[in-house]
């Protein structure tokens, strides 16, 4: 089993120079706690992923569709589909569940 505290994670992002952090890293899925907007080029992932908005509100774009997100929002994007969140008109936090993970935002970084 595993906690983590997501609060104490996003005090680490407010106080660090990255947008993103790592929650959970197992075979079968990473978890990264992550900050819109953030700098950091966006291109398709290898892997699904699963957006839980924690906070904010803006828009994202997922392949061919956009929409609003804000707080309580779930957003889907299957693998190598273009995404990014954009319009953001609070800063976004989001808990972002990377499926069969193979890398993540965290290891381009590295």
């Amino acid at each position: 089993m595993s906690r983590v505290s997501t609060s104490e994670l996003v005090t680490q992002l407010n106080e660090g120079e990255t947008h993103y952090a790592e929650v959970l890293s197992e075979d079968s899925m990473r978890v990264e706690l992550a900050q819109y907007p953030n700098p950091v080029p966006k291109h398709p992932h290898k892997e699904d992923e699963l957006y839980y908005i924690i906070s904010g509100a803006g828009m994202v774009h997922v392949g061919d569709e956009t929409y609003a997100v804000e707080e309580g929002d779930v957003v889907f994007v299957e693998q190598g589909l273009e995404h990014e969140f954009f319009d953001i008109d609070e800063e976004i936090t989001a808990l972002v569940v990377f499926s069969g993970a193979e890398e993540t935002v965290l290891e381009r970084e590295s």
